[in-house]
C-alpha cells in the first residue's frame, strides 16, 4: 500500500493544554500532540466543512474515513534554528523551562462574593512563546494514502483551521499551518528506530520486545456520538497499555504506525 509522507509545521498561536494527569490541584499537560488529537481535530474540521457539524453520526463516519486513509505521527514543540525547525522533546533537560507554563483559576461564590472553597486549580500548558521570547512551533508529519476518496479530499485546507487540546472555546490550542510539504512516497506505514534511539509515539507494549521505558494505560475522554446516548462524553471503552514516548530500543526495529499514530511491533 502506497503512502505519501507530508512534513507538517504549525505555529502555536495560543496556550495549548493536552490533557494528561492531575497532581494535587495541578492539571498537567502532555508535552506533545498525540496522533489521536490530530486525528480528532482533522475529523472535526472536515465534518464541519460538510455542513453537518450538529450531526453526531457524521463525525463517526468521517472519523472512520480519516482513520482508514491517514496515519498520524506525533507533533512536538519546535524552535526555528538556522532556517530549520528543530523539535524539542519532554525528556530533554530544558524542556519544561522553555515551553511549559501554567494558569491558576478558581470558581466564585457570588453569594459570599468570594472564591469557592476547595475550587482553586491550576492548568499547565505549552506556551506560544518560550521563556526566552522565541515563537513556538509544532513539528511532525502525516501519512496520506496516495489515492484518496472525495470524502476527505479537502484535508489540506482543513489543516489551516485546526485547534488542539482543551479549552478551545476560550481560544486555546490555536495553530497556524506554515508547511504541509510532500516528502518521500513509501510502501507501507512503518517507521524505523535505530539502536538506543527513542520512540516518539506510544508503542503497544504487548507486541514489543527490547524496549526500555515507563508504561502507561492510554485512556481519555471521548465524545459519545451513539444515538440516544445519555452523556456527551465518556471514558475510552478500552485502555491501550503502551510504552511512553521517550522509551529507548535496544536494537534497530521497525514499527507499524497504527490508528491514531500508535506504534506496533511488526509481526
Amino acid at each position: 500500500m502506497s503512502w505519501q509522507r507530508y512534513e507538517l509545521i504549525f505555529r502555536l498561536g495560543s496556550p495549548m493544554h493536552i490533557g494528561w494527569r492531575k497532581s494535587g490541584n495541578l492539571q498537567q499537560t502532555r508535552g506533545y500532540v498525540p496522533g489521536k488529537n490530530l486525528w480528532a481535530a482533522l475529523t472535526a474540521r472536515l465534518t464541519r466543512g460538510t455542513g453537518q457539524g450538529a450531526n453526531g453520526r457524521a463525525y463517526v463516519e468521517m472519523g472512520e474515513w480519516v482513520t482508514k486513509h491517514f496515519r498520524f505521527p506525533y507533533l512536538y514543540p519546535a524552535l526555528q534554528e538556522n532556517g530549520a525547525y528543530r523539535p524539542h522533546y519532554p525528556w530533554e533537560e530544558d524542556f519544561d523551562y522553555l515551553f511549559a507554563d501554567s494558569y491558576t483559576s478558581t470558581a466564585l461564590n457570588y453569594t459570599t462574593q468570594s472564591a469557592e472553597d476547595a475550587m482553586l486549580h491550576e492548568t499547565e500548558f505549552i506556551a506560544p512563546h518560550t521563556r526566552t521570547g522565541q515563537p513556538v512551533y509544532l513539528a511532525g508529519a502525516l501519512f496520506a494514502r496516495t489515492a484518496l476518496p472525495p470524502q476527505v479530499a479537502g484535508w489540506q485546507s482543513a489543516l489551516e483551521r485546526l485547534q488542539f487540546g482543551a479549552d478551545r472555546g476560550y481560544g486555546w490550542g490555536r495553530v497556524q499551518l506554515l508547511r504541509c510539504q510532500e516528502t518521500e512516497r513509501i510502501e507501507g506505514d512503518t517507521v524505523t528506530v535505530a539502536v538506543n534511539e527513542t520512540i516518539t509515539a506510544h508503542l503497544m507494549a504487548e507486541s514489543a520486545t527490547g524496549v526500555t521505558g515507563p508504561i502507561e494505560p492510554l485512556i481519555g475522554w471521548e465524545r459519545n456520538n451513539r444515538p440516544g446516548a445519555n452523556t456527551r462524553w465518556q471514558l475510552s471503552q478500552t485502555a491501550s497499555i503502551c510504552y511512553v514516548p521517550g522509551s529507548t530500543v535496544a536494537q534497530e526495529q521497525r514499527f507499524l504506525i497504527g490508528d491514531y499514530g500508535l506504534l506496533q511491533a511488526e509481526s
